[in-house]
């Protein structure tokens, strides 16, 4: 009877060692935020291009930094990593979106309704960036930010998007880690 109970205990806690184990893969992890960023950008890019508007937005970009670097301080993070990091990541946006533009020149007929950036695509960009920043005020080792690192490469690369687009992301994320 001991055995039996000693092997349940020793099946429960490699259970939930594993489960923590597999927590770098959670859906609030960073380098599934960022995945799930990106993924928005094809609606991004197909409501700019009906709107016929411009990819780069300076104003925005502007706005936006401003507002997750407030936020990355008020959370304990240094100004100069947040804006890096999210740097990065409207970077690899952009990349997105001009990529989607190339394979979907205007005159393309839309496969769905156009999406909505101001009540639908970016209010969830933004929830998406009040995680990044709660991700990225979590204390870690070194071993864990270069965890973070190689597991975002790989989500990336598995996602599909090129090296121009993985590029800024990784770095931003490097300096939003450090």
């Amino acid at each position: 009877m001991k055995s039996v109970s000693l092997s349940l205990v020793t099946w429960v806690l490699a259970s939930l060692l594993s489960s923590c184990a597999l927590n770098k893969s959670s859906p609030k992890s960073l380098p599934v935020l960022m995945v799930l960023r990106l993924k928005w950008m094809d609606d991004v890019a197909e409501a700019k291009q009906a709107k016929a508007l411009p990819i780069f937005d300076p104003v925005r970009e502007a706005e936006l930094l401003r507002t997750m670097t407030q936020r990355g301080v008020a959370a304990g993070l240094k100004a100069e990593n947040v804006r890096r990091f999210f740097n990065g990541q409207m970077q690899a946006a952009k990349g997105v979106q001009e990529e989607w533009l190339q394979q979907h020149p205007p005159g393309t007929p839309a496969s769905k309704s156009v999406p909505d950036l101001t009540q639908t695509v970016r209010p969830a960009l933004d929830e998406i960036g009040r995680q990044m920043i709660a991700r990225l005020a979590q204390p870690r080792t070194a071993g864990e930010s270069a965890a973070i690192l190689t597991a975002a490469r790989e989500r990336l690369a598995r996602a599909g998007y090129s090296e121009a687009v993985m590029r800024p992301a990784l770095e931003g994320l490097k300096a939003g880690v450090q």
